[in-house]
């Protein structure tokens, strides 16, 4: 099991993004994909000697961002929707028409965790990045998926993920209880129920990937408590203008606003 160090375990927060907005170069919106774009950009001291993967990028402007503003080698790994064929997909440009305006980018269609993705070789990348992609990873593959980064990672190479993640208040204050619960009784809780909940707290995904990973630093995770998700004012939430638009693009009419934070993870593999 190969070891990290944990640089940053946080969730997202309004001082950075309004920080971000009025400072980054690539024109993000004040939403948490925005957020975790100008994130990733802003904690890595980029050069034109590093190679990076981003992982989900789909349509995603930021490997494109990477590759022209500081020359690195970039590749994305994304299936663009090829699997579901869901209406989000359909309301994109043609996969292959992206790809084919975007020669500055290695696209590699399959997704991640996948044996077969014989482009993406062992150890090859010193970045491996997602930006609101990780989430979307079924329960019982997040230790495939973990698995398969750790492989393509160098040693000594940097993660830096953002996953959107849900609010525990969406199911009400007795579901703000039990997330609490959960997190505090964690060790005592079957494998079973750690895997089908491992979204349910920040806590409880990043604990879950200790059966891939062995993390290391000081308290990383102080400030990710329930508690301080649901009252801390200064946690970033999905705007409702999100779910709006997705009614009208998607035509979910019955789509109701459920608040989403963005967790945070900055690691650093073992030499």
């Amino acid at each position: 099991m190969n070891k990290y160090h944990v640089i940053e375990a946080s969730l997202a927060d309004t001082h950075r993004l309004l920080s971000y907005r009025l400072n980054s170069k690539l024109d993000i919106h004040l939403n948490i994909k925005g957020f975790n774009y100008a994130w990733i950009l802003d904690s890595i001291q980029w050069k034109s000697d590093i190679r990076v993967l981003d992982v989900g990028a789909g349509y995603s402007r930021l490997p494109s961002h990477i590759a022209l503003t500081h020359g690195c080698e970039v590749w994305a790994v994304d299936d663009f929707g090829y699997s579901e064929n869901g209406t989000f997909w359909e309301r994109n440009q043609e996969p292959s028409h992206y790809i084919d305006d975007h020669p500055e980018i290695h696209y590699v269609i399959g997704r991640i965790g996948d044996e077969n993705l014989n482009e993406l070789l062992p150890g090859s990348f010193d970045v491996i990045v997602s930006a609101s992609a990780l989430e979307h990873v079924p329960q019982g593959d997040v230790v495939k998926v973990w698995s398969h980064m750790d492989q393509l990672l160098k040693p000594g190479g940097l993660m830096l993920h953002g996953l959107d993640i849900a609010f525990p208040t969406n199911l009400g204050w007795k579901h703000v209880a039990l997330a609490v619960l959960f997190d505090c009784f964690y060790p005592l809780i079957p494998r079973t129920l750690k895997q089908r909940f491992v979204y349910e707290t920040p806590k409880s995904y990043i604990r879950y990937l200790s059966r891939v990973v062995s993390l290391t630093g000081n308290n990383w995770l102080k400030d990710l408590g329930v508690v301080n998700m649901v009252l801390n004012p200064e946690i970033v939430t999905e705007p409702l203008e999100h779910t709006y638009h997705r009614m009208v693009k998607d035509g979910q009419t019955e789509a109701r606003y459920f608040r989403m934070g963005s967790l945070l993870l900055h690691l650093k593999k073992g030499e």
